[in-house]
């Protein structure tokens, strides 16, 4: 006879087994928690936004010129004659090439707005990159592409007395820890049921040994001062 598992069945073992499921979903909880609260370096993020050539103009060809340059200037602003002077300006010890991976610059909807966005460690080193950015780049792009070019900031990074940070994101990460942990215990519970070879019903009997079940004799518990034989009842039901 081949073995159906129902949902009965799996509402069984999940029952037998709630104590071990319970532990490893706490034990995940809790440590992601002990990870993300007291290992994990909190990162933040500060941004700020320009407006390149922000002449007025009716004209559709200066408009779509002015669209088509926002990439240049984008990729100057990440470029080492942008990030080399914001490294002296700041005294900072990282590489053109470190401060690039803490730049990020975006067009606004395929706009002329610019926003440049600097991540670090620390919020206050995070507010003085993105801004330094900026200042170093209305500075010296006249210079670097040798035409007038109007760029006007439009927002500067402020600092934040309490800023929230980007990553870790601690509610996210707990979350999938305890979700993880509580299908890791679900798992074993059913492995440990699978592994276990004791036999629990007349079926069990059946199937294993290829034998035919008579009968069996329940076993009733003695009243208090009745004598038991021992040799006739074991503490369980009797199959035969």
């Amino acid at each position: 006879m081949e073995d159906k598992i129902g949902f009965k069945d799996v509402f069984l073992v999940l029952k037998k087994r709630f104590v071990l499921i319970t532990l490893m979903t706490i034990t995940a909880a809790l440590s992601s928690a002990a990870v993300n609260f007291f290992f994990l370096t909190p990162v933040y993020q500060a941004s700020a936004q320009i407006l390149i050539n922000g002449r007025q103009t009716s004209n559709f060809a200066d408009i779509q010129t002015n669209l088509e340059l926002i990439n240049t200037y984008n990729a100057i602003m990440e470029s080492p004659i942008i990030l080399n002077q914001v490294k002296k300006d700041l005294s900072l010890r990282e590489t053109a090439e470190e401060l690039k991976k803490k730049i990020t610059v975006v067009s606004e909807n395929e706009s002329q707005i610019v926003s440049i966005s600097a991540t670090d460690k620390d919020y206050s080193k995070a507010v003085n990159l993105a801004n330094t950015v900026v200042s170093v780049f209305k500075r010296d792009i006249q210079n670097i592409m040798g035409e007038k070019t109007e760029v006007n900031i439009v927002a500067k990074a402020m600092p934040d007395a309490s800023p929230v940070p980007i990553s870790p994101n601690k509610t996210f990460n707990i979350a999938g820890f305890t979700a993880f942990g509580l299908l890791f215990g679900a798992g074993l519970a059913f492995l440990f049921e699978l592994l276990k070879n004791t036999v629990k019903n007349e079926e069990d009997i059946e199937k294993e040994l290829e034998l035919s079940v008579l009968g069996n004799i329940l076993y009733m518990k003695p009243k208090k001062g009745q004598a038991v034989n021992p040799h006739i009842f074991s503490g369980k039901d009797q199959t035969f």
